[in-house]
């Protein structure tokens, strides 16, 4: 008898847990059905050290410590990028290790919004929009190889006892533009939100989630393989997204 009862409780949750999770991946489908037309980036592709800082304390031609991801917009409506939350960007390797890093709207800062790391604040804030058959660019800045400056990775982070370490980090050099154009800037340091193992490595798997306003419904989706760029890495002033 107390077989039977364990057997009716464990079709009983089994029942339950299906129905959940029925409610929960219908709800997330009326969420992007809600969302219009599907967005859809394609011809990813992610090259490590493709530039590099032109101040002292950063890379150089050997040592590019600037990372570049583009995407095409392939098929949509206007995507403006005040619809969009944050756009979260995953990397796992091989091993395991990986990490991901957060570009939140600069809209949800204001010019008085205090930098992260840095005195100061990230000044005027700078958003756009893209149509189908353009292309976003996103830099993202590392500190590895980087003597100096307040995001050493010798350094340690402030209000704490942890070295910053090889991470990305804070930069006038982090943005992301729409064909050349502001689609998510600051005018002074970037506070982006890195968390993770490390920086992206070549062969890495990488996925980039465009998320709404609220960071939880996925207005798209795209991914691809990173690769160590080839040619002669391109030297960038201090202002690449133009705010």
């Amino acid at each position: 008898m107390a077989s039977l009862v364990g057997i009716l409780l464990m079709v009983a949750v089994t029942v339950i847990v299906g129905a959940m999770l029925s409610v929960m991946v219908l709800g997330i489908g009326e969420q992007l059905d809600a969302a219009g037309e599907p967005r859809v980036f394609e011809d990813a592709t992610i090259e490590l050290g493709a530039e590099y800082r032109s101040w002292n304390g950063g890379g150089g031609a050997n040592n590019p410590d600037v990372d570049i991801i583009n995407l095409v917009y392939q098929q949509g409506p206007i995507f403006e990028s005040d619809q969009i939350g944050s756009i979260l960007i995953k990397w796992t390797g091989d091993n395991g290790y990986g990490g991901q890093l957060r570009f939140v709207n600069p809209s949800r800062f204001t010019d008085s919004t205090d930098q992260q790391y840095h005195s100061g604040d990230v000044g005027t804030v700078c958003t756009g929009e893209i149509q189908a058959g353009g292309v976003l660019t996103f830099r993202m800045v590392h500190n590895e190889g980087q003597e100096g400056g307040d995001t050493d990775p010798a350094d340690t982070i402030p209000g704490t006892n942890e070295q910053f370490g090889v991470r990305y980090v804070e930069s006038g050099w982090n943005g992301i533009v729409a064909n050349g154009e502001p689609f998510f800037s600051t005018e002074n340091r970037y506070p982006i939100e890195y968390s993770g193992d490390r920086p992206i490595e070549p062969g890495d798997s990488v996925e980039i989630w465009f998320l709404g306003n609220e960071d939880e419904i996925v207005l798209a989706k795209s991914s691809d393989v990173a690769s160590q760029y080839t040619g002669t890495p391109t030297e960038r002033d201090s202002a690449p997204t133009g705010c």
